[in-house]
Parts: structure tokens; sequence; C-alpha cells
């Protein structure tokens, strides 16, 4: 059974190769430096099949809000069809490199304003399920 530390570096892995010019954070950051994706957070189901357990992740996507276009940016990585799609790099790997039994995004919303250290973002959250 994966560890969450061990989960989280999949995820960073997975992410780093998948988009670059992106920045990945493995927490959420004091600053950010946009476009950006953190791994915010883990709620555990520690039994769901003989012993497998259940992750559900919380990853924050953010965009600037200095230029509008950015959303548009937000909206291609959030879009099944997008390019690039997060769904995409999940739908390629959905082991994150023979880190997990399986990962697969189970929802992406939460669009709004988010604010780290007084700079506003466009964000998004993405909702993963790993078995680990």
């Amino acid at each position: 059974m994966a560890t969450l530390g061990a989960l989280r570096d999949a995820i960073v892995d997975t992410l780093e190769q998948a988009l670059p010019g992106w920045n990945i954070y493995r927490l959420p950051p004091d600053n950010v430096t946009a476009p950006a994706i953190a791994v915010a957070g883990f709620t555990v189901d520690p039994g769901t099949f003989d012993g497998i357990g259940q992750v559900a992740v919380d990853v924050l996507v953010m965009v600037s809000r200095r230029h509008v276009d950015q959303v548009d940016l937000l909206d291609d990585l959030l879009s099944p069809d997008g390019n690039p799609s997060l769904w995409a790099t999940f739908d390629t790997d959905p082991s994150l490199g023979g880190a997990v039994g399986h990962c697969v995004i189970r929802g992406v919303g939460d669009y709004r304003e988010f604010t780290v250290a007084d700079v506003p973002y466009y964000a998004a959250t993405v909702n993963l399920t790993a078995m680990i």
C-alpha cells in the first residue's frame, strides 16, 4: 500500500512530466508562480477493497488574474478534450508510474478567486480518487 507521501510525489511527478511550463507544488505554497498546480490535501477511506485504501485528493489549479485569457488556459487544462488536459494526463497513466493501483479524475469545479500572499488568482479544484 502506498503512503500518502508516495501518492503526493507520484501526482507531482506525473504532472511535471505532462505539463512543462506549469509550476507544480507538493503542498499549497506560500507564494505562487502561475500557472500553478498544488496538491492540496487528502481524505482517506482506509479499507475499501481487501485492505486497499481509497484516497480522495484535492488538487488546486491556479492561473494569473492579470490577463483574462488565463481563464482559457484554466478551461483547456480542466476540459476532457483540452490541450493539454488533466483528464488525458491521468488517463494515460492511471497507475502514476506504478505508485498506485489506479488514479482517476472524479470531478472538476469550484471555480473561484483564490488569494495567496495578497495576490489573487483564478483557480479551480480537481478531485482525484486513488486506490493505494
